[in-house]
């Protein structure tokens, strides 16, 4: 049997059969476009009900738009801030408003509480447990009034398991989030299994750890736990509900096409934050009878009367403390006290070495705004007031050492020779006594005193003439006299000449001659200048031989006069 054919004829008709329609309209479309038909106000008029179709299939056109919509947002404020700000007014304001007065609430919440407690028997041991601890009281109210605290909230994706978003305040150390989620699945994966609770659509609601509750409400694709320390309230649950159904409506594309990554879910995190919450109980539920309710007012009574009383006590005893400081004061003669028209009235007499009396109260805390005084001046003969008074009458360096027997001032110590250079006593002192301070020459003085004791006259054997000595005489003469033009010099320094004669010949007539070879030296310094009353002569022939590192000069080192600077004290 021949097969049929088929001609191109058949095959336009089945084209058109199939396609034509469609084909018609490509048609259509193309001669509307090649005659200007879509223009932009045709597109304009049919536009609004096109998105308006295509946003009522699903949520491709949101998702399309978003990046659009909030560049062209994030432009608009960047230029004209104040026209966004007068349209959000209506909506951020009572927010804000809102915002601030429930954090003033928590705020008064604490401060009244810690108030209340203050004051109280138990106030005052909750202290006594701050003072012990060191935790600040204000932590350890808050640990005893706590009625219940949202410590933490998780939210966790039902199918995986996985920790999508957390929420704790800043000051709580928390454990890993993750391993806490983890956890929390774990838990219910096996009350489900052990208990077949899946089957009849039950999970687990609430279980305890400690101190904390877990309160866990689950969704289809999410599950919202909160860590609650203390009793969890009944509101708490319908609380959890209703941000568990928000997370699923802002979130449910975030929910369906989860992977892994919980960075989408970062929006979450402020409907997590606003479930924290810490509630302190008032005591205003609560009330006491008979005798224990009485004790709340009496002990705060009893401890403000006490304080009043001691305060009434310690002010009369600090003023009479105060007013035997002043009488116990050297140079100060307190006469009267009294106390008028609301201030003190202090009269006496001070020495003018004395302090004033008001730095005296002022120094152990007495309020001299309210006092008046009024003394008279008078030189005291308190034995402190005679001495610094004689300290600054004498000029007395800070070496010497004042004391005072009876009517005599006593010295010890060292001073500059020549001190004191005033003659006479000063007043409240008959005798003074500075026997035991030892004169000190000055550096220059010192240097020229060693120079006059190394000097030396050498005589001839069996000889007390000086006409070859002159030389070291004139020397001598010079550097004494130096010595004596330093102030008070004459009335402190003495020169003593001291003769000497080598072994040779008897001791009679080596004492005789050493005195003569002292007095010719002495005779020759007095015609030079030097005064006859501080010098001194003396011979000790042989019983004080000088040392020399050459023997062969030891006789002629011997047959000399040699020279001590004397520093005496003449008062």
């Amino acid at each position: 049997m021949p097969e049929p054919t088929t001609g191109p004829e058949e095959f336009r008709a089945l084209r058109d059969l199939l396609v034509g329609p469609e084909r018609h309209r490509i048609d259509r479309l193309e001669r509307e476009l090649d005659a200007g038909a879509l223009t932009p106000e045709a597109i304009a008029e049919h536009l609004p009900e096109a998105i308006a179709r295509r946003a009522g299939q699903d949520r491709q056109l949101a998702r399309a738009l978003g990046p659009t919509v909030e560049t062209a947002l994030t432009e608009s404020i960047r230029r004209n801030p104040t026209q966004i700000t007068t349209a959000i007014f209506p909506v951020i304001g009572p927010a804000i408003r809102k915002a601030i007065a429930e954090a003033m609430s928590g705020l008064v919440l604490s401060v009244n509480t810690a108030i209340e407690h203050s004051l109280s028997a138990r106030g005052l041991r909750w202290r006594w447990e701050s003072l012990r601890t060191g935790i600040p009281f204000s932590q350890i109210v808050i640990k005893h009034a706590l009625l219940y605290r949202v410590e933490q909230v998780f939210l966790i994706h039902s199918e995986t398991g996985l920790l999508l978003a957390h929420a704790a305040p800043p000051e709580l150390k928390v454990a890993d989030a993750d391993l806490v989620s983890g956890m929390l699945t774990a838990i219910q994966d096996f009350v489900g299994d052990s208990f077949k609770t899946a089957e009849v659509g039950g999970r687990l609601r609430t279980f305890s750890v400690g101190e904390l509750t877990v309160v866990v409400e689950a969704g289809p694709q999410a599950v919202l736990a909160a860590v609650v320390r203390g009793q969890a309230p009944d509101s708490l649950v319908p609380r959890l509900q209703d941000t568990l159904e928000h997370l699923h409506f802002q979130l449910a594309n975030q929910l369906g096409g989860f992977d892994g990554n919980a960075a989408p879910f970062t929006p979450a995190q402020p409907a997590l934050e606003a479930l924290l919450e810490t509630v302190l109980s008032t005591g205003s539920g609560t009330r006491r009878s008979g005798p224990g309710r009485w004790l709340v007012w009496a002990v705060p009574v009893v401890i403000l009367i006490g304080a009043a009383a001691w305060l009434s006590l310690q002010s009369p005893r600090r003023w009479n403390g105060a007013l035997a400081r002043l009488r116990a004061e050297p140079g100060v003669v307190l006469v009267s006290a009294e106390r008028r028209g609301g201030r003190w009235q202090l009269a006496g007499l001070k020495d003018p070495l004395a302090p004033d009396p008001r730095i005296l109260l002022a120094r152990i805390g007495i309020d001299t705004g309210k006092v008046d005084s009024d003394f008279s001046a008078y030189l005291s003969l308190q034995p402190e007031m005679v001495i610094a008074r004689a300290r600054g009458w004498l000029g007395a360096p800070e070496t010497v050492k004042l004391t005072l027997r009876g009517d005599t001032l006593v010295g010890q110590g060292s001073a500059p020779a020549g001190w004191p250079d005033r003659e006479g006593a000063p007043i409240g002192v008959t005798v003074v006594d500075f026997r035991g301070v030892t004169p000190v020459l000055s550096t220059e003085a010192e240097a020229l005193r060693g120079v006059i004791e190394r000097r030396r006259v050498f005589f001839e054997p069996g000889s007390a003439d000086t006409r070859g000595t002159e030389a070291t005489i004139r020397q001598v003469a010079s550097e004494f006299q130096g010595l004596l033009a330093l102030p008070g010099g004459p009335g402190f320094l003495r020169l003593d000449l001291i003769g000497r004669t080598d072994p040779t010949g008897t001791d009679t007539a080596n004492q005789a001659l050493s005195r003569l070879r002292a007095e010719a030296v002495g005779r020759r310094l007095v015609a030079l200048g030097v005064p006859a009353s501080v010098l001194s002569t003396a011979g000790v022939g042989i019983a004080q031989p000088l040392t020399s590192s050459d023997t062969s000069q030891l006789e002629r080192t011997n047959r000399s006069v040699s020279f001590a600077v004397r520093v005496v004290r003449v008062r």
